[in-house]
């Protein structure tokens, strides 16, 4: 019997990437300031981008989760 591991959601390089660039995104609307809500900006998006990529791996191996939405809604105000 052989087991095989695979990473929910997004991996570590993928979220810090995604941070990264969130961050720079959300920096640059604020003019440019490592601001609290630039920071809380970035880390609640690529929250929500890691959650999204969850639901689109359990959808792809046939698990459904009770209330999820079915089309989650994709962007955001600072895109």
């Amino acid at each position: 019997m052989t087991t095989t591991f695979t990473t929910l959601g997004l991996s570590e390089q993928e979220y810090r990437e995604e941070l990264i660039n969130e961050l720079i995104r959300a920096m640059r609307s604020e003019g440019g300031s490592p601001t609290i809500h630039a920071i809380a900006h970035a880390v609640a998006r690529v929250t929500e981008l890691d959650h999204l990529r969850m639901g689109e791996q359990l959808a792809e191996a046939g698990i459904r989760i009770a209330g999820a939405a079915e089309a989650a809604p994709r962007g955001w105000p600072m895109d």
